[in-house]
């Protein structure tokens, strides 16, 4: 079951309800590609790819992207199963 969060946009619940990754659906409802998101928050384009195909990603990549993203980091907290080793 797919709980609802009022901060989260409708389009993005939407979109994770359809399988797709929280960071993904916020990216493409920003219509960020892959390498703004990358530029944005310093990260290499292959490691965003790897990320929102559910590799495991440290804190600190997680605090950067909800910045970059403009989003609570406790959004992303909350996602999933995020471990502190990259």
């Amino acid at each position: 079951m797919f709980m609802k969060d009022s901060r989260i946009p409708d389009p993005v619940l939407t979109a994770m309800s359809q399988g797709t990754h929280i960071i993904r659906a916020y990216r493409e409802h920003l219509g960020y590609s892959i390498e703004d998101l990358a530029v944005a928050c310093g990260l290499a384009a292959q490691e965003i790819q790897n990320i929102e195909r559910g590799l495991k990603y440290n804190k600190g990549y997680r605090n950067r992207i909800a910045r970059s993203l403009s989003i609570p980091v406790g959004i992303l907290e909350a996602e999933s199963d995020i471990s502190d080793a990259a």
